[in-house]
């Protein structure tokens, strides 16, 4: 889940971002022989904005997810290769619509009630019913979906309304909340109920948030439990805005660690900083095609994307350590393969100028162009907490302005982006998000169905025809099997302009004082040792 920094996925995040899919493991950098750790320490992890609602089910914002990993388990965990990996749930069965989840033994909550079939199953339920309002409803866990717990026999029983190739990737996204937690929501405002390694001991909201590990934890991947050595006693979120700051604080150890993007981590890099990660889609440029609008006209939107230099625009989104995008996907894809070449509206000023005079926005003697004596006008909002975010959208304001385009730029905090975008709360034409994810599975209610308004997460009034007929395709067949559908349906986003995504970069966090392991873009917080 951003540019939208990928703290952020949106989606989720969704992406843990905070943060939904996996991300292929550039390996780590820095020394890493002779490390001495030290016991009971602490770490401070510097995060660029509020993660708002704490609640980690009824959050898209990807900084929310970052953090929510500390106090929630999955039922499964993604690798880096894409593969899905036992969590709280153990082993699986099934496909279709019809899966059996088989829940370890013994996982329990920090309130000492346990994370059985029963609640993993309640968890479930509640993301899937549409009157619980979860952004996760059709991401994490498909919509109508319904769960049915065998207490004997420690299984889940998912019952599911169509086919979802994805349904296992997916869950990986879903965050379980202790049985506590499901009969009271309000209860995760300033507080955790998770079975995770760690617990929110402390909310400084705006500042910082503190979690304290939990004793006896042993069900982390691969058996990883709290009681390793080096592991942190305290780990510390503490916002930080500026990235020059972030990276003067690693430098210094006024924190330990950070996700960090742009022309700052060449500091870290001369000063051998330890580094894990791998690379992830940066800015996508996104219309609202609301009725009223003039980009709900697809001409039009064909126009402003082919209005722009994709090679130079990306070099601006990265601060020239990345390279134009070839699909949605971030790496390692589920469905590999090069959906923006054949598809995006090719670069072409004088092109896309005759386009938008064929839609009927011609030019005044002024240069500015109108229709039926309305001006073309477009509220760009963009993240203006994210330097290279805001010179992405300087930049493509510039070239739509030179197209004959009213262009008001309205820079917002990252969480008063998100809330006017995915939450309807605003009125916008265009945006740049970043979406983050690897299983195409999840980018589907982002493009089609419920608008915000009517409880989804179709943000931007999307109706593709193409792209719902692929779909529908894909989700016949399993797995990979329906790749060429996906493709599809993503290239047909492409065609139509309602996406396009603009460059991948490096998706390193950085570590002074600590090592750890990005898992699919993933921090592991049981792999947080301090060093001394």
């Amino acid at each position: 889940m951003v540019k939208n920094r990928p703290f952020r996925v949106s989606i989720s995040v969704l992406c843990s971002t905070v943060a939904l899919a996996a991300c292929s493991n550039g390996g780590s950098t820095g020394s890493s022989s002779g490390d001495d750790y030290a016991d009971g320490g602490s770490l401070t992890i510097a995060i660029d904005s509020d993660p708002g609602a704490l609640d980690p089910q009824r959050s898209v914002n990807g900084v929310n997810k970052m953090m929510a990993v500390f106090a929630y388990d999955t039922p499964v965990k993604l690798l880096d290769s894409g593969e899905v990996a036992p969590s709280v749930v153990k082993s699986w069965t099934g496909e279709g619509t019809s899966y059996t989840l088989t829940v370890r033994e013994g996982v329990t909550c920090s309130d000492g009630s346990p994370m059985d079939a029963q609640t993993v199953a309640d968890n479930i339920n509640y993301v899937a019913a549409e009157g619980n309002g979860s952004p996760m409803r059709g991401a994490a866990v498909p919509a109508g979906a319904t769960a049915t717990a065998g207490k004997a026999a420690g299984t889940v029983a998912v019952k599911l309304k169509e086919g979802a190739p994805f349904f296992l990737q997916n869950l990986a996204e879903l965050p379980l909340v202790c049985s506590s937690a499901i009969k009271n929501r309000d209860s995760l405002k300033a507080a955790s109920a998770g079975s995770g390694p760690f617990v929110l001991s402390s909310v400084q909201a705006g500042n910082q948030y503190t979690y304290t590990r939990r004793d006896g934890y042993a069900w982390g991947p691969n058996g990883a439990s709290t009681a390793e050595k080096g592991m942190p006693a305290k780990v510390t979120f503490k916002l930080v805005t500026s990235v020059t700051t972030t990276a003067n604080l690693l430098l210094s150890k006024g924190v330990n660690i950070s996700y960090l993007s742009g022309a700052d981590t060449q500091r870290l890099k001369a000063a051998k900083v330890f580094s894990d990660g791998g690379s992830i889609i940066d800015d996508e440029l996104t219309f609202n095609q609301a009725a009223g609008l003039p980009t709900a006209d697809v001409n039009v939107r064909r126009a402003l994307v082919g209005a722009l230099n994709m090679k130079e625009l990306a070099q601006v989104a990265t601060s020239g350590l990345g390279q134009e995008a070839n699909g949605l996907l971030t790496d390692p894809k589920i469905c590999s393969g090069d959906t923006v070449t054949p598809n995006k509206p090719a670069y072409d000023a004088a092109a896309a100028a005759a386009l938008l005079d064929r839609a009927g926005w011609t030019a005044t003697g002024g240069g500015a162009r109108a229709k039926d004596g309305k001006p073309l006008e477009v509220a760009f909002v963009y993240d203006n907490e994210d330097t290279t975010t805001a010179a992405t959208a300087e930049y493509i304001g510039q070239k739509w302005t030179a197209l004959g385009v009213k262009v008001d730029l309205k820079g917002q905090s990252f969480n008063a982006r998100s809330d006017v975008v995915f939450g309807g709360k605003g009125p916008w034409t265009a945006t740049l998000i970043g979406l983050g994810v690897s299983n195409p599975a999840t980018l589907v209610p982002f493009f089609s169905g419920a608008t915000p308004s009517h409880g989804g997460i179709n943000y931007g009034s999307m109706h593709n025809d193409v792209f719902d007929s692929s779909i529908k395709a894909a989700q016949a067949k399993s797995g990979t099997d329906g790749c060429a559908d996906w493709n599809a349906g993503e290239g047909a986003l492409i065609k139509d302009a309602d996406i396009t995504p603009i460059a991948v970069s490096p998706y390193l966090y950085w570590g002074n004082g600590a090592k750890f392991d990005v898992v699919a873009r993933v921090l592991e917080p049981t792999s947080l040792r301090v060093l001394r």
